[in-house]
């Protein structure tokens, strides 16, 4: 038997499972940070201050109803279809 074969193969499962278990784990932190961002308008000002003149012509483009809305919630709506770019 060819020790060198399995220890190649469980190295390689093994490291492969690691990974993907690191991958899982920093999409959720990245994901539970996104929801916490808007939480309020003060964490998310930046955002909302630093788009504000292209946040018309996003919310036109990706077909978002603007009435009544925020400033803030419009763009948590153009962030949550864009996936993170605006």
């Amino acid at each position: 038997m060819d020790r060198t074969r399995r220890s190649f193969l469980t190295k390689q499962v093994l490291g492969r499972a690691v990974k993907l278990i690191e991958d899982v784990t920093t999409s959720f932190k990245e994901a539970a940070s996104d929801s916490d961002y808007f939480e309020s308008y003060e964490t998310c000002y930046p955002l909302v201050s630093e788009y504000s003149y292209f946040l018309d012509d996003e919310v036109k483009e990706l077909g978002i109803d603007a009435s009544g809305k925020s400033s803030q919630e419009l763009v948590e709506a153009v962030y949550g279809k864009k996936g993170r770019i605006l």
